[in-house]
């Protein structure tokens, strides 16, 4: 017996399921939790998982057919009794899921459509069987030795969420110059060139490694990210920067983190001088 998570979503999104999935296990005990979706993401909680499915593998293709859908799953799922799937209703997983005859299967939409944080929109799930613990999403990373570095993110998924690079950069420039060491953080997407001044580069790093970093150093700023999600899930200090997106809704959640929003909803608003500001009383060095 096992019950199935499926979640195939970007990062950040992945993360803001955790609490929920902690309470899915934890009202499951004895059924070992397989995650369908993105091996990267299910190698971060190897707690939660006994084992990752590939989402997009051509094993799985089936499940997400409209065609022998149903077949496919039971085949492919036997052995799995219940089921928590983050998915739109229309999708062909979830029709063959429902041709399965799991003794439970739970669906929710990916994205909340309401003005309410995704992680509490997630255990909305549980009524009133989530306690106040479960609110913040928590990833234990491989131990590292404590650093002194602040990290700097300047990427996304999406350019319209990115703050200015060179302001990034500038920032980086601006902590090296009062002897704060950076390390200069980018994904597959990014521009890999780190600023002058970085004393250390972290690129394409597999997402354990990024994460054991993340956990020792004392600061984090980036952009609403899902590197900004691992940082504060981590425990890591976390500053991340809004512009169109809602706050409310996709702020990172973690012991430590502060949010500077434009008020505009243009990124770009975000003067430097503000971020250095927050940055600078953030490591208790005033302004």
């Amino acid at each position: 017996m096992a019950s199935l998570v499926y979640h195939s979503g970007a990062l950040g999104d992945f993360i803001t399921t955790l609490p929920a999935v902690e309470v899915w296990k934890r009202e499951h005990p004895g059924e070992p939790l397989v995650l369908l979706g993105r091996p990267a993401h299910g190698a971060l909680v190897p707690h939660l998982f006994r084992e990752t499915w590939d989402a997009g593998s051509v094993r799985f293709a089936g499940l997400f057919s409209r065609l022998g859908g149903a077949a496919a799953a039971r085949e492919l799922l036997a052995g799995i009794t219940s089921a928590l799937v983050f998915a739109r209703e229309a999708s062909p997983l979830f029709s063959a899921l429902r041709g399965c005859g799991l003794a439970e299967l739970v669906r929710q939409d990916p994205f909340p459509d309401l003005e309410v944080h995704v992680v509490d929109y997630h255990l909305q799930l549980f009524g009133d069987r989530v306690r106040p613990s479960d609110r913040t999403p928590r990833i234990t990373a491989p131990s590292a030795p404590a650093t002194d570095l602040a990290a700097i993110h300047p990427g996304s998924g999406s350019a319209r969420k990115n703050w200015p690079r060179d302001r990034f950069e500038e920032l980086a420039s601006a902590l090296s110059s009062r002897g704060q060491r950076v390390a200069w953080i980018t994904g597959p997407a990014d521009d890999p060139r780190p600023p002058r001044g970085a004393a250390e580069s972290w690129s394409n790093l597999p997402l354990p490694d990024l994460a054991a970093r993340l956990s020792a150093c004392r600061l984090f700023v980036g952009n609403d990210s899902g590197v900004s999600h691992l940082a504060a899930a981590v425990g890591c200090p976390a500053m991340a920067l809004f512009g169109a997106s809602s706050e409310r809704v996709w702020s990172p959640r973690g012991p430590r983190v502060t949010v500077v929003r434009a008020s505009t909803g243009r990124l770009e608003d975000i003067s430097l001088r503000e971020v250095t500001a927050r940055v600078l009383d953030f490591l208790g060095w005033g302004r």
